[in-house]
């Protein structure tokens, strides 16, 4: 969002229509929901660097690709999420960071076609709590900070361990926003006890 300021003044407009900016109000499940933009923000950035690049599966059965090869069952493959998310029949222009690729009135896609999560019934059973995360937090982020690269940094460099990572890290720029931020390491301090003291108070009645 810092790279694309014109989705992150999207993603701003529509936080402020669903969230109240005071941080002692939690954020209701549906007006996290109602966070469609943003989440299709999500979505195309785990598609341009997915957390998972590669995963390993075996396959249960005999499967002949191209009419070329034949793989016997038990063979052990690698599945490249990040290879597959830049196939341009699949995703045209697919370097090229493109939101609406994910929104609502997009065509219907192929669900193994985007694996941040893998797929099928060994995919990450915590998917949907990772979004309500993301989309929180990010959220709160656009409340009250505008967002730029910091400077000599615009450019991320990925690095390919057991997770995806960028060299040297991720460096963005945080400028409070005019009237939003003032008072806000107070207001983050407070945020923080009532999230825990939810949080505790929550867990003490389950």
């Amino acid at each position: 969002l810092a790279r694309h300021q014109d989705h992150q003044a999207k993603c701003y407009e529509e936080v402020k229509q669903h969230l109240v900016p005071d941080c002692q109000k939690l954020p209701t499940a549906e007006s996290i929901r109602e966070l469609r933009y943003l989440e299709a923000c999500i979505k195309e950035s785990l598609r341009l660097y997915p957390s998972v690049p590669m995963m390993a599966r075996k396959i249960g059965e005999g499967v002949r690709i191209d009419n070329k090869y034949n793989l016997p069952p038990g063979t052990e493959i690698l599945i490249l999420p990040y290879a597959t998310h830049r196939l341009e029949h699949i995703y045209p222009d697919p370097e090229r960071f493109d939101p609406e690729r994910f929104a609502d009135t997009a065509p219907h896609q192929n669900p193994y076609a985007f694996l941040p999560f893998s797929a099928g019934p060994r995919n990450c059973i915590g998917y949907k709590f990772a979004y309500i995360e993301m989309k929180t937090v990010i959220a709160r982020i656009l409340q009250n900070y505008h967002l730029t690269p910091a400077p000599g940094k615009e450019e991320v460099e990925p690095v390919f361990r057991m997770t995806l990572r960028a060299r040297g890290g991720l460096w963005v720029k945080l400028t409070p926003r005019t009237g939003a931020a003032e008072g806000y390491v107070e207001r983050v301090t407070a945020c923080g006890a009532f999230f825990f003291w939810n949080l505790r108070v929550s867990a003490s009645t389950m």
